[in-house]
């Protein structure tokens, strides 16, 4: 996107598309420079003041994403943001809440990270595991936006992070992958998880995200005695939580290498 030339499209906007592109392919984002010229040139033929709008930016991208089937669970990227968009801007002009924005979305430099970030939808957190100078290991927390209540709107948090970490590949493991794997039988489940998780590890910097509602599940249950009302909670898929969390814990980032590049990065994010 960096060969895109700022009188077509501006700074801002194309920060939110490279959040938008993370999984793009080198030759996707080839066809989506070209596509965003086009219309462009084309636009601007008609209307001498015309200016890439964010909508537009996401709708090509959308398109192009979609051509070249890069979908993240049964969307695209650029169209899961773009649903995410009108409540962003209704939010930023919320005086109540302040303009938040997916610019605030970064994991500081300043943090030896560890790889591993717990996202409650209960509680409206992120919590990220940090590396302190002691090598004692410490949680920081973020408040979620009031919008982020669900997986899908927490897509462009999650996106901006790796983007942040210049991660070459984005996994989100979910209900929806499973369906469209045809994965119903605990063999074909766990066939799909392992194919998902060895594709992230032929990469330097990856980043998988496991939607543990969707996945695994939880009962409650409520029995009564002579002590009262007690509530009682199981896990519903016990090996694939317990698949999901023993990968979750392999999350690294390499610390010896001083070469940003050629550093192994290992994310793992439970929703």
């Amino acid at each position: 996107l960096d060969g895109i030339p700022k009188v077509i499209l501006q700074p801002n906007i194309k920060e939110k598309l490279s959040t938008a592109t993370t999984n793009f392919s080198g030759a996707a984002l080839k066809a989506l420079t070209s596509a965003i010229t086009v219309h462009y040139l084309a636009q601007k033929r008609l209307n001498n003041k015309y200016e890439i709008r964010e909508e537009d930016a996401l709708i090509l991208a959308d398109r192009t994403a979609r051509q070249y089937q890069l979908f993240l669970g049964l969307n695209t990227l650029p169209r899961l943001l773009l649903h995410n968009l009108d409540n962003r801007r209704l939010l930023s002009h919320n005086a109540n809440h302040g303009s938040r924005d997916s610019t605030e979305f970064h994991l500081p430099e300043t943090y030896r990270f560890t790889g591993k970030i717990i996202i409650s939808l209960h509680d409206k957190c992120v919590r990220t595991e940090v590396i302190q100078k002691n090598n004692r290991r410490h949680i920081i927390e973020d408040s979620l936006r009031e919008t982020e209540e669900n997986l899908q709107q927490l897509l462009e948090r999650i996106t901006s992070y790796g983007n942040d970490r210049n991660v070459q590949l984005l996994q989100l493991i979910d209900l929806n992958l499973l369906s469209s794997k045809g994965a119903y039988d605990e063999k074909k489940i766990f066939e799909t998880l392992k194919e998902r998780y060895d594709e992230c590890m032929e990469y330097k910097r990856s980043m998988i995200v496991y939607d543990l509602d969707s996945l695994v599940g939880v009962n409650q249950s409520d029995s009564e005695s002579s002590m009262g009302t007690s509530t009682s909670t199981s896990i519903v898929n016990q090996s694939i939580y317990i698949y999901v969390t023993s990968r979750f814990r392999e999350a690294a980032i390499e610390a010896s290498c001083t070469d940003k590049r050629q550093k192994n990065e290992r994310w793992a994010i439970a929703v």
